[in-house]
């Protein structure tokens, strides 16, 4: 058994550790939770609150760390460049310590919350925005093809400008009333489509896939809780898509590919309160859904005509493979319209979401 961990390599070593870990803390938590609720009832809802931030940091630090093994050894193994790692590994890091920072305030001072939130989104968009400037600089110094450079750094912009356009005009502000419950919600969906990312009916060379239902759990966590919380969970799960089945040439593609990609998921819910689709619950989800597809499908065709066009198949010149080989988005996405469709005709599912939903 131990030569056989000592053969391992520092990513799986590191897994197997971090497997037992949890183990081990979800014995801990679960022993303290029946103590509190043995011998000091009344103490029940601090316990929840304490385990929930220290569930969901740990799975963030966690995260954090596995993500860094997983591309340090694709860096090595040749798979990903130093040049391309080091500005994911930089968003990263600065996401996990905004969602660590945002725990402790919200463990501690909630009053300050809205505050923090507001300068770490500005600290994160103003890394992108450097990123972008930083990757053009770089490419015009290299004297690579700068004119595919600027298309692609322009539409990156364009299609941010789109969804925060969307997010603040159509998306209502967030109130503190139910972080907690938002925040869990928010795990469990992202959960849920992760796994079921996992039930792949067919999955293409260079990435792609088309899955039994994956982004159906993020369309409703919209639909529920706002298009604005909506797109923050779209974004970590586009993250944790990229850990799952990675294929990155560039840093900006990167971008485009995941989290950009992902967090159009997050618009699910943009018609749920728009006077013309008032109690027509379906064709609120359709009609969403069927946006997300067409944002979604605009940030893989960029990345395919501009960064994948070498894989273009014969017949093919890279604009029309680029629309052709990413037309795998409308079919994954039409399946969870139409098992969402099926699920929001049952009254009941349409009244549990109703009591979750907020207004």
């Amino acid at each position: 058994m131990f030569c056989g961990f000592s053969s391992l390599s520092v990513f799986d070593k590191s897994a197997t550790v971090l497997l037992y870990l949890t183990i081990g803390l979800v014995a801990l938590i679960a022993v303290i939770g029946i103590l509190t609720w043995v011998y000091n009832k009344e103490r029940i809802k601090d316990f929840y609150k304490y385990a929930i931030g220290v569930g969901v940091g740990y799975s963030i630090g966690v995260i954090a760390i596995m993500a860094f093994l997983l591309f340090d050894d694709m860096v090595k193994s040749g798979e990903f460049s130093a040049q391309v790692f080091w500005p994911i590994f930089a968003l990263f890091a600065l996401l996990v310590a905004a969602i660590i920072g945002a725990l402790i305030i919200s463990l501690t001072n909630k009053r300050y919350m809205k505050l923090y939130l507001k300068i770490s989104f500005l600290l994160i968009g103003a890394y992108l925005i450097g990123m972008l400037i930083y990757q053009l600089i770089k490419t015009y110094q290299a004297e690579f093809v700068l004119a595919d450079e600027l298309i692609l750094i322009f539409s990156t912009l364009i299609l941010i400008g789109i969804l925060v356009s969307l997010t603040l005009v159509f998306g209502k502000k967030s109130t503190l009333d139910n972080h907690t419950k938002s925040i869990v919600y928010a795990a469990i969906c992202i959960a849920m489509s992760f796994a079921l990312s996992y039930i792949r009916f067919f999955r293409l060379p260079q990435g792609g896939s088309i899955t039994f239902v994956s982004i159906l759990p993020i369309m409703f966590y919209s639909y529920m809780f706002g298009i604005r919380k909506g797109v923050l969970a779209g974004f970590i799960y586009g993250l944790m898509q990229a850990l799952q089945d990675p294929w990155i040439l560039h840093p900006i593609q990167f971008l485009l590919d995941y989290p950009l990609a992902f967090s159009m998921i997050g618009l699910a819910g943009i018609f749920r309160d728009f006077p013309a689709f008032k109690k027509k619950v379906i064709l609120q989800f359709v009609t969403g859904g069927v946006l997300i597809a067409i944002l979604r499908y605009a940030c893989h065709v960029i990345t395919g005509i501009i960064i994948f066009d070498i894989y273009a198949a014969d017949g093919f010149n890279a604009v029309a493979w680029g629309f052709f080989y990413n037309l795998f988005v409308f079919v994954d996405a039409a399946i969870a319209i139409f098992a969402g469709g099926i699920m929001l005709s049952s009254k009941a599912f349409r009244k549990q979401l109703q009591e979750v939903q907020i207004t």
